[in-house]
Order: C-alpha cells, then structure tokens, then sequence
C-alpha cells in the first residue's frame, strides 16, 4: 500500500493498427424466370396505366397474346403462339379458374384494378402452374405490402359511347396484419358508331344497338404474418349483365348473358430454415344465364370446383430447389343445356427441381402425373436448361422440351347437339430455344432484348370449326403444327425527374394441321382460324416531374376465318394515347390522365362481322390519401 506501481489494463504495441486486405463481396443478379423457361412479368407502370381497363385490354397492347374480341363489352379471349382460349390456363394466384365449361376465361371480366400482379408463362413453362396450358399460361396475383399504415385510393372515369367506371381500395395494417378491400363498378351503354361494308354498296354509318354491359364486384384480402407463417384469405366476388349485339349480318336483338362468380380462397405458408410448406383450399362458383327470347332459347348454368392443394419446398443446397405438389380438384356442372348432372374429379402429383443459373448453369426438371376419373393418364414432363454466356452478366441461352395434355371441357363432351363424347384427350410436345439478354449499358441506360424461337406439335387438337354463322361442332385435328418466333426489346432511361422507356416486340405464328383423319380435308396445311400470322407491338413512354404521356401502337396481321383459308379479315393497326398528370400534395395525390383509344379511327374487326369502335376519349381521375 505504501509502495504502489504503474499497472497497465491493456497491452501497449508500437503499431496497434494491421493492415489486411480488402474483401470483396460479389453477388449474381438472379433471374425471376425459372431456369430455361420463359416466363414474363407485367410491370407496375402498366398496370397503373391500365387500371381502369380490363386484362385483355391490357394484353392486346403490352404482350404477344393475340386477344380475340366480339367489341367492347363482348367476350374477350386469349391465344398464344397458334393455340386456342381453351389451350390456355388462367390462374388466381396458382388456382386454375378457368369455366369447366369452356376450359376458357373470358378476360373482359378481370379488372386490371382488382389485381396486384400479372405474370405471363410461355410453353412448359405453363406447367409449373398446372397442365393444360399447351400455349402458355397467365396468372394473376393478389399479394400483400406489409407497410404500416392506411391508404384510401379512389380511381374514378368516364367516356366515350356511355362508359361510367369506378375503383376504390382501402388497405390498412401494419407488419403482422394486412387487410385490403377493393370494389368495382363499370356502366357502359356502347352505342358507338360504325361503318357497315358487309351489306352490299353503298356502304352506310350505323349505330350499335343492344350492346350496354354493366360489371360490379369486389375483393377482400385478410392476411396474418406471424414470423415463418404467412396465412390469407380472400374473397373474391363478381357479378356481370351484358346485352349480346347481333352480327352486321343479322337484326336479331334479344339476346342477353348474365355472368356471376364467387371465389373464395384459404391460403396458409410455414417457412423453416430450408423448406417450405403451403396449403391452399379454393371453392370456385360460377353461373351463366344467357336468354334469346327470339329463338326461346333460355340456359341456365352452373358449375362448382372445390380445389385442395399442398405443395412442400426443400433448399437442401444453395441456389437449388425441390418442390412436391399434390393437388385435387372436383367440379360438377347443372345445366338445363345437358340430359343430366356432370362431375369430374381431377388428381395430379408434380415433382420438380430447379438449379438457378448463378454460375454457368441452370436447369429446371419437372414431371407430372394426372389421375383422370380413377384412370392414370400419360405422365407429362418439362425440362429447361439455360446457359450463361458471358461470366456475371446477363446473357442467357435457354433450351426446352416439355410434353404437355389438355382434357376435353365439359361443353366439348355434352353440348346439345354439338357435344362429341368421342374426343381425345390433346397432348403436345413443345421446343423452345431463347436468346435472352440483360445488360445496364450506365447509370442512366438500361436494356433488354429476347428472341424465342418455338415449336409445337400438337396432337389430336381439339377445335370448335363453324358450320353456319351460327353454329359450331368441335372435333379432333389429328396433328396440328404450331412454328414461329417472338421477339422483344426494351429500353429505360432515366435523369434527374426525367423517365423514358421503349417497348417493340413482333411475333411470327404458322399453325397449321399436318394430318386429318377426315379424307379430303381442305384444312390441311393451312393457317388455322382466327390465329394471325404476324403480330407487332410497341409502345413509348415519356415522363418529367408529375408529367407523363405513352403512345402503343398494335399490329395484328390476317386472320382467316374459314377453315380452307379462302375467307380471312385484313389486317388492323390501332394506337392508343395517354397524356397524364400526377399532383403530389401532403398524404395525398391526384393523378389526372386522358386516354384516346384507336387515335387514328382505323375501321375494323377482330371477329368476323363484329365492328369494333373507332376513336373514343376516356378521362380518369385518381385520387389516394395516406395515412
């Protein structure tokens, strides 16, 4: 105590700092499409752009999907790369909603503004959401946010030839609850005018008449995060009453549809630390009443699916992933149309892997087992290997096979009068080979280019062939080959509050059946009905500040209309306009924005003695406050 001495509490170097080298963290940019197969996303700038429309409006202007369309109200349905609305798979959210009627969806019922996501699937890479998809595959999603806090959005318009729509949505919680509700209402009365060229010279100007359609629905999302469990529910509702105009050819004015729909949906997601559980239980409602009080025709239909669905996801490597889905769907149809009630229970068992391209390499397998009514079908596969070109950028070669089947609907089999019940089950087999580029030429410039080229050959195609302008029969084509190509490029650049993006995309499409079974057969070697040879798209879009404007121009080629290609339309090419306005205020936003629809007033048709509309003005006001 009395002698202390100098301890120190740490060791003193002469050099207390080392040098070691700099670490470098590097990571690959990861492709959302799955590997070697071509899948696509609409991005949000379009979907705001397109809010008040419906999804074939959409697609007609801003993909490859040729959109078939009886006009404005009429039913609108899609086809890819030389297949039919029914070789098509529309999915809610991985859910196959398309009619068991129809094996189709009419797309002028889907309000852009009811969804939050599309996501377009070509080929085999359709599988992925289920079979029957031989063309592709579209699916829209509704998803949440998990931001705190509630926005109320009001999305209101009105225009040409009677139209009246509104949107509103109101989303509120924070990170552990979400709830999201949207509500639809659509009027139009459609009474535009055309020019009549089908009934002899002089051509005159008529009035559409019994064309109004009126569509109203909603949608609730509930959804609960709890750490690694994510569950929602969903509610979706929709009801639509449409007058069905006749042909130029005909004055037969009492027709009327009136479509109902009601899907509910339980979905619940457990995470762990390298797998994944889902479990989703779906109940599909639908009715269709459709009345011709000239020909005392009166339908009344209506069809229930109930779907379960379990899928597991296991990460055993980095980068790799396994996926087992079973899935079990039931439907059964009422309808005055058939002698008696209809069901049909469909099984199917999916396994598949997928090795994301992070290095040089990726590769998807896929295979697919259905059980059809206690019968095991021909087990369906798809397989994607994609190629890095240039080490850490994005240059992609993709390559794909997949063999792919389609079972006949319901109208197919049982329709009075035209139901076959001998149809074969469709199978095709599919090739793919896809160049596909990335690159951030600066910080300023992005662009995106793709080339596809494809093939499929389908057998046993099933096709609904006119016998009369009034009536139809489906039946069988023993092989139909589909060939072609697709390409697009993008661009975006960006400075300052100053945005520019430009879109040009063109597809080639030669469908044509190899072999008949019917001697004779005119049809061989020709373009199938209704599917256009070439298509084009492109659209330009400016914005600086709260200022925008976009210009998307559609080609769509020839379209025969008769089996033996001696009848066909003549090609259309229609642009759109939109100038806009975006106002930024305290917890608020006005957006204001004019659209002009076929700004040239082309004359045409999509269907055979079906006008279309010539140049009509939409005025839309969006509001949104935030809380």
């Amino acid at each position: 105590m009395f002698f202390p001495q100098q301890l120190l509490g740490q060791l003193s170097l002469e050099n207390d700092t080392v040098k070691i080298s700099e670490v470098v963290i590097t990571r690959n940019i990861i492709n959302t499409e799955p590997a070697g197969l071509k899948k696509s996303i609409i991005d949000s700038t379009t979907l705001s752009d397109y809010s008040n429309t419906n999804l074939s409006e959409m697609l007609s202007g801003k993909s490859m999907i040729f959109i078939k369309s009886y006009g404005m109200g009429g039913v609108a349905s899609p086809s890819f790369r030389g297949t039919g609305a029914s070789q098509t798979l529309i999915t809610w959210n991985g859910i196959n909603i398309n009619s068991p009627m129809l094996g189709q969806s009419d797309l002028s019922l889907i309000p852009i503004g009811l969804v939050d996501d599309v996501h377009i699937y070509y080929g085999g890479a359709s599988m992925l959401l289920n079979n029957g998809g031989i063309g592709g595959a579209i699916n829209i999603e509704n998803k949440p946010t998990w931001e705190e806090g509630t926005l109320v959005s009001l999305n209101d318009g009105m225009g040409s030839f009677g139209e009246y729509s509104g949107l509103i949505k109101v989303k509120m919680g924070n990170a552990h609850i979400q709830s999201v509700t949207k509500g639809y209402l659509l009027s139009d009365e459609n009474n535009f005018r055309y020019l009549d060229n089908e009934n002899g010279s002089p051509f005159v100007w008529k009035t559409r008449t019994n064309s109004q359609v009126s569509q109203q629905g909603f949608l609730q999302e509930l959804y609960l995060n709890n750490s690694d469990n994510v569950a929602s529910a969903r509610i979706w509702y929709q009801a639509s009453d449409r007058h069905i105009p006749p042909t130029m050819l005909s004055t037969d004015e009492n027709e009327r549809q009136f479509d109902e729909s009601l899907r509910i949906m339980f979905n619940d997601n457990i995470n762990r630390s390298k797998s994944s559980y889902s479990f989703t239980g779906a109940c599909l409602m639908g009715r269709l009443n459709y009345s011709d009080k000239l020909a005392m025709n009166n339908s009344r239909s209506l069809f229930e699916t109930l779907v379960m669905k379990t899928e597991r996801e296991s990460h055993p490597w980095n980068y790799t992933n396994f996926k087992i889905n079973l899935s079990d769907e039931f439907c059964t149809v009422k309808t005055n149309l058939y002698d008696r009630k209809v069901n049909r229970n469909t099984s199917t068992f999916t396994a598949s892997m997928e090795r994301e391209c992070i290095d040089k390499f990726g590769i998807t397998i896929l295979l697919s087992e259905i059980l059809l009514n206690n019968k095991f079908l021909i087990p369906d596969f798809s397989t994607g290997l994609q190629f890095r070109l240039i080490e850490d950028k994005e240059y992609f070669l993709k390559a794909s096979i997949s063999r792919n089947s389609r079972i006949p609907t319901m109208n197919d089999l049982y329709y009075p009068y035209s139901g076959n019940t001998d149809l074969r089950n469709e199978y095709a087999f599919n090739y793919e080979l896809t160049y596909e580029m990335n690159q951030k030429i600066s910080s300023l410039l992005k662009t995106k280019a793709a080339l596809s080229l494809f093939h499929n050959s389908i057998k046993d195609m099933i096709q609904w062939n006119p016998v009369n302008s009034n009536f139809w029969t489906p039946g069988n084509i023993n092989r139909v080959s589909s060939t072609g190509l697709e390409s697009e490029v993008s661009m975006a650049y960006s400075i300052n509050k100053f945005t520019a993006s430009l879109y040009i995309g063109y597809s080639l499409t030669k469908s044509v059946p190899e072999i008949s079974d019917s001697p004779g057969d005119n049809s061989v070697g020709k373009q199938l009905i209704y599917i256009p040879i070439n298509q084009a798209n492109s659209s330009v879009r400016f914005a600086y500040g709260g200022f925008y404007t976009s210009l998307t121009t559609s080609l769509t080629g020839v379209r025969y209309t008769t089996k033996d290609d001696l009848a066909y339309l003549p090609y259309y090419i229609i642009n759109n306009l939109i100038i806009g306005l975006k106002l930024p205020l305290h917890n608020t936003s006005i957006d204001l924005s004019l659209y002009i629809n076929n700004l040239f007033d082309y004359n045409y048709q999509s269907i055979a003695y079906y006008p279309m509309p010539g140049r009509s003005y939409f005025v839309k006001v969006l509001f949104q406050l935030f809380k």
